[in-house]
């Protein structure tokens, strides 16, 4: 079904949710980049866009339980109900269930109204006859038990898709797979790592309190701060724009030491883009050496180049590169190599809650042969003696653990490289998968293999 347009000008929260879903579910959008989006054109007021990013981001957070409520309510499969109307169903059995501050007959109004805007015929009589079936039935309705169907009861209590459930019992067993989708379910806080080339912790931390933020250092690397509350947006905060942070999750700081880049070297960064990890190796080197960048995309190359400048970083230098392929002209000339790898992202669904939905299960079949063959370049490219560090932002075994055993049996000229460096999580065999619930940060894998000869 075409999706309509609204009139320009002002737009309320219910109607900009809706053009936002929309995009997220028919258009494979990303969650965090279509908020913004709307958010920067301006046409919300302030309790508007308050309401607006709760309806978004809770709606596509719950969407498997709001579809099985509609699926209950309606006697219909929820794919058989057309794309618009599940939508405005799912924004409007939202506010219902997990907003108490919004009367129940203002949803159910509301909703109605836009789904005469936004569909055709009968969709909202039928849209109407749901909430209402709601409220008469919400007392009656619950998912079944865990000993009745235990996939299905985690699938449906911590907002997982059933195949993820399955995959995640299947290799982690029942009590893992439970603490990571509690994780997940969980509105992670804001991670940033400060520049020290420009303020240390203390005194970034002692800003983004002084501005009303509430804001504490990770233990577990030594630049991290977590936000848990912060009163202004990140579009106006000058900590941000001046250079002095950089947002990414705690767990994502770890590769750069464990690479434990050193002044004077030359680093590879493969898959460098947004540029976070690239960012983080010239601070550890103090912007002493040289770093390159590579990224397939050219668009994202401005954007490594945008934060470097940003953070006043002159020690990189950002090209637009396929990592994948063999170059006789780079071979051996670098001391350390990053390889942050394209991968099935499943570590990052509680920050990026759509891929719950938008990722399927014959997708994992897709990413190992690519990292292999990145492992063989990094190979290639780094010098006897030097290090290669081999991350993912994903937990799943085939990309991770067995990747790297494919990796060393395929090239007896690297071994693993344990890492003790406090306060970073140690290891002792060179391998580390950082699991969620541990320290409240995103599902990570990182692995450290020095080459000991050419």
């Amino acid at each position: 079904m075409t999706l309509l347009k609204t009139d320009s000008g002002r737009q309320d929260a219910r109607t900009t949710a809706y053009l936002a879903l929309s995009e997220i579910f028919g258009k494979a959008a990303y969650a965090n980049l279509t908020v913004h989006k709307y958010i920067r054109r301006g046409k919300l007021g302030e309790a508007d866009r308050r309401l607006f990013t709760e309806l978004t981001y809770g709606t596509v957070r719950r969407w498997n339980y709001l579809l099985w409520i509609m699926e209950q309510l309606s006697g219909r499969k929820a794919e058989k109900i057309d794309c618009p109307v599940r939508i405005l169903l799912g924004i409007g059995l939202y506010q219902m269930i997990f907003l108490d501050r919004i009367p129940e007959s203002a949803a159910v109004n509301e909703t109605v109204k836009l789904t005469k805007k936004f569909s055709n015929g009968g969709a909202a009589k039928f849209a109407n006859a749901v909430l209402r079936s709601y409220q008469r039935k919400k007392g009656s309705l619950s998912i079944p038990g865990r000993d009745r169907n235990t996939v299905q009861f985690l699938s449906l209590t911590y907002n997982q898709p059933e195949w993820l459930i399955r995959r995640w019992i299947r290799q982690f067993g029942e009590k893992t797979t439970e603490q990571c989708c509690l994780a997940f379910d969980r509105i992670p806080g804001l991670d940033v790592r400060c520049n020290t080339q420009k303020i240390s912790r203390a005194e970034l931390t002692a800003l983004l309190r002084s501005s009303g933020a509430e804001a504490e250092p990770l233990s577990f690397v030594p630049e991290g701060i977590r936000i848990h509350k912060n009163p202004d947006s990140l579009e106006k905060a000058s900590w941000l724009r001046d250079g002095l942070a950089y947002i990414q999750n705690g767990a994502s700081m770890i590769p750069a030491h464990v690479l434990d880049p050193a002044a004077g070297e030359k680093i590879l960064d493969m898959c460098a883009a947004p540029g976070s990890k690239t960012t983080h190796i010239a601070q550890l080197m103090k912007d002493r050496g040289h770093i390159d960048a590579w990224d397939i995309y050219p668009h994202k190359i401005e954007l490594i180049r945008r934060n470097a400048s940003r953070m006043g970083l002159n020690s990189i230098t950002a090209e637009c590169r396929d990592a994948s392929l063999s170059d006789s002209g780079k071979k051996e000339q670098y001391d350390r190599v990053l390889l942050d790898a394209p991968c099935s992202g499943l570590g990052v669904i509680g920050r990026k809650p759509e891929m719950r939905w938008t990722r399927h299960e014959e997708d994992m079949a897709r990413f190992p042969a690519l990292q292999a063959v990145l492992l063989d370049r990094a190979a290639e490219f780094l010098k006897a003696g030097g290090i290669l560090v081999y991350s993912t932002c994903t937990l799943n075994p085939e990309e991770n653990e067995n990747m790297v055993h494919c990796f060393l049996e395929g090239h007896p000229d690297f071994i693993l490289s344990p890492w003790q460096r406090p306060p970073l999580p140690s290891s002792l065999s060179g391998m580390l998968t950082l699991w969620p619930a541990e320290r409240e940060t995103d599902g990570f894998f990182v692995a450290r293999m020095e080459k000991i000869r050419s």
